[in-house]
């Protein structure tokens, strides 16, 4: 059952991210962040989040690009990766359940910092 609520920045949604292609991120209720800001996320019935993978089990290491959210840091259960390199726009009937809220400033900072590095984006003059 999709979410019916206000989406809000910097929320954790359990969502419905299949069918996924090729190395995308799916799941039928995979944890994702919004990142995209209120004033879209009122206006439009979609919105931008970077999605969640657990770090247990993993054989590879957490890459410079990638956040570490240590469980229960923004309503996430386990030790997870957020993921900037796999960001996505989805509708909101996606979302299914909201889980809880990423409060920790130094950690919202991060995952600003690792998107705007993925996008090639720099807030900093060239000269």
């Amino acid at each position: 059952m999709a979410h019916l609520g206000a989406v809000h920045q910097w929320e954790l949604f359990a969502a419905d991210l299949n069918p996924a292609v090729g190395r995308e991120q799916g799941g039928d209720s995979r944890p994702v962040l919004v990142v995209s800001n209120d004033g879209f996320n009122r206006a439009f019935d979609v919105v931008t989040v970077l999605p969640l993978t657990k770090e247990a089990g993993k054989q590879r290491k957490i890459f410079p690009f990638e956040v570490r959210l240590p469980a229960n840091t923004a309503g996430n259960d386990l030790d997870s990766i957020i993921m900037p390199q796999q960001i996505r726009t989805i509708s909101k009937s996606r979302l299914l359940e909201a889980l809880g809220v990423l409060t920790d400033a130094a950690l919202r900072i991060e995952v600003e910092d690792r998107m705007l590095d993925h996008l090639g984006i720099s807030l900093q003059s060239d000269e």
